[in-house]
């Protein structure tokens, strides 16, 4: 969970509510073209800020509101790609359903500010924003405090997770969870490395195909009758055959594939770019948060479990 004062929420508020025209340099793995898919299960009439003032007219306050109040509360939810892989469409929008569900009769739904799903990162998740608002006036300090953060991750388990097959963490667990930033840096990874695997595979496929063009030709050469004459005669016409047929497999893959070759060349150099950005933000966040970092590498060399779909200390990000 993330909590923001009033000076942060409309950068929140664009990235959770970002359409194709949307550009971060914190978020690479943000793919544009899937925007468009990204959809909301609840969504604030006007803005972050303007649904937040009008509710806590409604609470009408005694005192007046510090600046530095926290007026948003922020959840990322989901599970792991293994998990979304087995759910169909309509099974996806029923999990979201459930967890918004869940939010409203826990917390109200005249305080949920918005319930977005992202579908053009790496993995689906929801971002949940709410006013924190405790026993009638604004307070995320006794709203979420230690007892109430643990009740929540049980609670959201048994009505939530239990459906779905989901497990809970280990409760009481000393393991620190992985924090936003901490999250966003391993999907850059995952991001990164994915990239490079793909990047391989279509170096090696085109080097077969090459291979495979040649042998293939100085096959069909080869099968091509010979004019009976003397051995010798008839050796150096199949060497001639062999290598012209050689020669033409490599000006005709030279001619024809040119242009491929440089858009691939231009497409790399455009994955480069947004590696060396990649590389950038994780350089920034082991500077600046080394301990959590190492963390998240101890936490991703763990055996692979299925991913707790609500995380107390954490925000899945990605949704709309």
């Amino acid at each position: 969970m993330d909590k923001y004062q009033r000076n942060t929420i409309v950068g929140v508020e664009r990235e959770n509510e970002r359409d194709e025209n949307y550009k971060s340099t914190k978020n690479p793995q943000i793919d544009n073209n899937r925007t468009s898919a990204n959809y909301h299960v609840m969504k604030t009439e006007g803005s972050y800020i303007k649904r937040i003032n009008a509710r806590i007219k409604e609470l009408a306050p005694k005192r007046k509101i510090k600046d530095d109040a926290v007026l948003m509360c922020s959840f990322i939810l989901g599970s792991d790609k293994e998990f979304f892989d087995s759910l169909t469409t309509q099974q996806m929008h029923e999990f979201f359903h459930d967890v918004t569900d869940f939010f409203e009769n826990r917390y109200g739904t005249e305080n949920i500010l918005s319930a977005v799903v992202h579908l053009d990162e790496t993995t689906p998740h929801m971002h949940l924003n709410l006013i924190p608002v405790f026993e009638g006036r604004l307070c995320a300090k006794r709203l979420f405090d230690r007892v109430e953060l643990q009740s929540l991750q049980s609670d959201f388990h048994e009505n939530v997770g239990r459906k779905w097959g989901l497990k809970r963490g280990k409760i009481g667990s000393t393991a620190k969870h992985l924090e936003t930033t901490e999250f966003k840096a391993k999907k850059i990874i995952e991001g990164a490395e994915q990239q490079a695997e793909e990047t391989k595979k279509q170096a090696r496929q085109q080097a077969e195909d090459y291979l495979q063009g040649i042998h293939s030709s100085v096959e069909a050469e080869n099968i091509n009758p010979v004019p009976k004459k003397r051995k010798q005669t008839e050796e150096e016409i199949k060497t001639l055959r062999t290598e012209n047929a050689a020669y033409k497999e490599h000006l005709k893959i030279k001619n024809e594939d040119t242009s491929n070759l440089f858009k691939l060349l231009q497409e790399a150099e455009k994955k480069n770019k947004h590696n060396d950005i990649a590389i950038k933000v994780v350089t920034d966040m082991m500077a600046a948060y080394p301990d959590e970092f190492n963390a998240l590498l101890e936490k991703s060399r763990e055996k692979k479990k299925p991913i707790i779909p609500f995380n107390s200390s954490q925000s899945d990000k990605g949704g709309k």
